[in-house]
């Protein structure tokens, strides 16, 4: 993880007035924001536009945002990625903050026949649209049954 979001997550977050729609909307763009790459600029209006649908869908938005880090991950899993015999697409960010590109690559290696997707200018978030060329006909490809993804 980078030195930045260590420092973050050492750091406790101020939450928004979770009943205010602007300021979660606000809330929820900045939350995004130190996931983004550095190599192109983080397109605010477009996750603005993303953090109003997500606010406007959701029934508890509070208890969306919480609830993921209480999970329990289980027992060990890793030694089992061998076993997968789904096709399987990796995408992952190649200038992910939070989880290295070598942790897809890895992911990859680990599962039989896994295709990696290096995501270029892409950090740890939604697929921005300068991908959308790639990913879409990526995505259904692979998702037609085509290995060759």
């Amino acid at each position: 993880m980078s030195t930045e979001l260590q420092e973050l997550f050492a750091t406790e977050q101020a939450e928004p007035d979770w009943s205010d729609r602007d300021a979660v909307i606000a809330y929820l763009v900045e939350a995004e924001r130190p996931f983004a790459a550095h190599a192109r600029p983080f397109d605010e209006e477009a996750m603005r536009r993303l953090a109003e649908r997500v606010a406007d869908r959701t029934i508890d938005i509070a208890a969306q945002l919480t609830n993921p880090f209480l999970l329990d991950a289980g027992e060990p899993w890793r030694h089992r990625l061998g076993l997968i015999e789904a096709p399987t697409l990796v995408l992952h960010g190649t200038e992910d903050p939070f989880v290295p590109l070598g942790h897809g690559r890895a992911l990859a290696a680990e599962i039989p026949g896994a295709h990696l997707i290096a995501m270029e200018q892409t950090g740890h978030e939604v697929f921005p649209p300068h991908l959308w060329d790639l990913l879409i006909p990526a995505i259904l490809d692979h998702t037609a049954g085509n290995r060759g993804a």
